[in-house]
């Protein structure tokens, strides 16, 4: 599925051509970002000079919107090597590691995303947007700890747990997916009675939870409700933590996620290793999806 910024490209292109794109600037790109959106403040950006003052807010204004343009176009190798130009010369700020935590995060650079995520937390961030940061912490350090196919780091895990624990705490709109996180974190550490506790939770929460359409929340109703199957099967409770898995698949709305649902439930059944499932996965900002897709 094509970004905002790509819809507002493409529909720009076949609207106004180049025109736009050679008309004299009447506004800073920050003022536009507010007035106008994403889409016009990046067509700017290109174009406008860079501030000299490497110290001043207008520099730092011009190399977030331009990192942020770069992600938003989902052009993450740009944006990390933008950045880490970037504050080489001008200071490694919070909000620009921030954004640079987030590419190396979708490049699968977990260890280095998780790093950046560190020293964005150390260098001083308002308690307001630590959420943020705690979600993304947990997400880098949990896919970090499932992503080489071997038995999970326990260090790494033990990260991933810290992070979504601050999340709940200081989060008081935490939606179903986190609770659904530190139930999966839970489960890798073995710890099946809170694991399918607060994957209980998830479900119970995710029936009237107002944060995405009711199309995302058949999805999470499917992946929440497998790992509710994976942990009651894991804790010895083979027969329910195996219908619970073939309730998942049942109720899997589309035929590619129940072919991945079958695959989760073959591997817990039959693991080749020490794994959770084929595909789960957590993304940004922290959401466990068999589909790889954010909410």
């Amino acid at each position: 599925m094509k970004s905002k910024f790509a819809r507002g490209l493409i529909a720009a292109s076949l609207s106004i051509g180049n025109v736009a794109l050679a008309a004299p600037f009447q506004k800073e790109p920050i003022d536009t970002l507010k007035d106008e959106g994403w889409f016009k403040a990046c067509l700017q950006i290109d174009d406008l000079q860079e501030p000299a003052d490497t110290a001043g807010k207008e520099w730092r204004d011009h190399v977030s919107l331009k990192a942020a343009c770069l992600a938003e176009a989902r052009r993450d190798a740009e944006a990390v090597a933008f950045l880490e130009e970037k504050m080489a010369r001008g200071g490694r700020s919070p909000q620009l590691l921030d954004f640079l935590g987030t590419s190396q995060f979708r490049l699968g650079q977990n260890a280095e995303a998780a790093a950046s995520f560190e020293e964005a937390l150390e260098g001083g961030v308002s308690y307001n947007d630590r959420p943020n940061l705690y979600r993304k912490l947990a997400a880098a350090y949990l896919k970090q700890a499932s992503a080489s196919g071997k038995a999970p780091d326990k260090a790494v895990l033990a990260k991933a747990e810290r992070y979504t624990r601050l999340l709940l705490e200081t989060d008081p709109i935490a939606g179903p997916a986190v609770y659904a996180q530190l139930a999966r974190v839970r489960l890798m550490q073995g710890a099946y009675d809170e694991s399918i506790s607060l994957f209980g939770e998830a479900l119970t929460l995710n029936a009237s939870y107002p944060g995405w359409p009711g199309e995302v929340r058949r999805i999470m109703e499917v992946e929440f409700t497998m790992g509710l199957g994976q942990a009651y099967y894991r804790r010895g409770d083979k027969s329910r933590g195996a219908a619970l898995m073939e309730q998942a698949i049942d109720i899997a709305p589309t035929e590619s996620l129940k072919a991945v649902m079958r695959a989760i439930r073959d591997d817990t059944l039959r693991p080749a290793t020490a794994g959770l499932g084929l595909d789960w996965r957590p993304g940004l900002p922290g959401v466990w999806t068999a589909t790889g897709a954010r909410t």
